[in-house]
């Protein structure tokens, strides 16, 4: 099975994170957005990269604290 760049990207955080702005521009929220993503990467690697939403936006606003210093 040949899986497409831009999935096999979403192991990275920062392919992820390509992934889920890209989903923000089509859902209505940023959750539908993060879920959308999480099952697309899901569905591929058979496993969900955070455990939940709140996870991600954690991991999110620590890596933005960690680019801005």
């Amino acid at each position: 099975m040949k899986i497409p760049f831009e999935i096999l990207s979403m192991l990275s955080f920062k392919g992820f994170m390509q992934r889920y702005y890209y989903y923000c521009k089509i859902e209505k929220t940023y959750k539908d957005a993060y879920e959308k993503t999480e099952k697309e990467y899901e569905k591929i690697f058979k496993k969900r990269r955070y455990s939940s939403y709140d996870s991600f936006r954690v991991v999110l606003n620590r890596k933005m604290k960690q680019s801005s210093t």
